[in-house]
């Protein structure tokens, strides 16, 4: 009976995310999964007789449910919000816009930015992200007018708008803000503006691409994609981990 119930949850969701926010990627995912349960509940006791299917099966959820409880911990629990910790740099890590206006994801990263660089009048910021389909603008550019129409001087922002994705954030980014502060990564203290799901990904990738001195200062996802975010930042996290990107 659980598998129908939550069957029936996953796919009201899915529907939700479809009325009511016109979609959002990976929302797919839970309609999927939803139908299956829906399936395996109808076929459960057919599926009971093939006991070496079932037993195989058992195995495979049990193994998967683990590692995925523990994934999502690290996601969850690892350390967000460094607002104290003073820092050179400001990286904000791009998200989608919507052919010039930023995404609610990404909208949440740049109000969340504001706070720390109102406060912090001497730290410059990296702004990171090429342009994606559905853009008619890079997303750099679409986050330097967000930051420009709310106050920040132009001179403090620094475009970095060739990346496509996360690990070409921190690599183009580095190159960025060594060539402008004429230094060594290493001797950079670099706060990373993300929202909260992204972070354990991007400590990962910040490392690959050498970023010694980093902090975050992560932005919450609203409350109704929370569940979409960090089932597919698990997916992300294991991608990150067994293709080095």
């Amino acid at each position: 009976m659980i598998n129908l119930i939550l069957g029936l949850i996953f796919i009201i969701y899915y529907f939700y995310l479809k009325i009511v926010f016109g979609g959002i990627s990976f929302s797919g995912f839970f309609l999927v999964i939803g139908t299956l349960l829906i399936v395996y509940q109808i076929l459960k006791k057919k599926i009971k007789e093939k006991k070496v299917f079932y037993k195989v099966l058992k195995i495979l959820i049990s193994v998967f449910l683990i590692v995925f409880i523990i994934t999502e911990s690290l996601i969850i629990f690892y350390p967000k919000n460094s607002f104290e910790t003073k820092s050179d740099y400001l990286l904000i890590l791009g998200a989608s816009v919507k052919k010039t206006t930023p995404s609610t994801t990404l909208k949440g990263r740049l109000n969340t930015a504001l706070k720390y660089l109102k406060v912090n009048n001497e730290c410059y910021v990296v702004v990171s992200g090429g342009k994606g389909n559905g853009e008619n603008i890079t997303e750099a550019k679409a986050m330097k007018d967000y930051l420009v129409k709310n106050g920040i001087d132009n001179n403090r922002i620094i475009e970095e708008d060739k990346s496509t994705n996360t690990y070409e954030n921190f690599k183009y980014s580095k190159l960025k803000i060594e060539e402008h502060s004429r230094k060594r990564m290493k001797d950079i203290k670099v706060k990373i503006v993300t929202t909260d799901f992204h972070v354990l990904r991007s400590k990962i990738l910040a490392s690959r691409n050498e970023y010694k001195n980093i902090a975050f200062y992560a932005s919450k996802s609203k409350l109704s994609f929370v569940p979409t975010y960090y089932t597919r930042e698990f997916f992300a996290i294991w991608k990150t981990i067994v293709f080095d990107r």
